[in-house]
């Protein structure tokens, strides 16, 4: 349930600001999903359309960008990607958190986060 978790993140955030800024109606919302945060875009992108209806959000789309994970290795000092291990028999899909170097373990550095960037809405009229 960790995607239900990040899409009613997404649909409580961009609704609560919506109604601050006096939006009618939100066409698209942009994420970034970093690659290592294992989320699964397409449970991300279910449980978005389920959780919007009845909300400012109903007719919008949802635009998920990916975001390559980065570590680096305070042994070596390598800094790049890692392998990241996607087993379909079980639904999972996990990194490998060992330097591709030199085998220590590594800090994220970039791609476990999932943000809002962008909102794209209609604001209500003055008139």
């Amino acid at each position: 349930m960790h995607e239900f978790t990040a899409s009613s993140w997404i649909v409580e955030t961009v609704a609560r600001e919506a109604v601050k800024l006096g939006v009618k109606e939100v066409k698209e919302v942009h994420v970034v999903v970093g690659k290592l945060s294992l989320l699964r875009v397409e449970q991300v992108e279910f449980w978005y359309d389920v959780l919007k209806e009845g909300t400012v959000l109903e007719k919008s789309k949802l635009v998920v960008s990916l975001e390559e994970g980065v570590v680096r290795c305070p042994s070596c000092g390598y800094e790049g990607p890692i392998e990241v291990v996607d087993d379909p028999a079980y639904h999972l899909v996990f990194p490998s958190l060992r330097c591709p170097r030199c085998g220590d373990l590594v800090e994220v550095v970039r791609g476990r986060d999932c943000r809002i960037v962008r909102i794209v809405a209609v604001r209500e009229s003055s008139s």
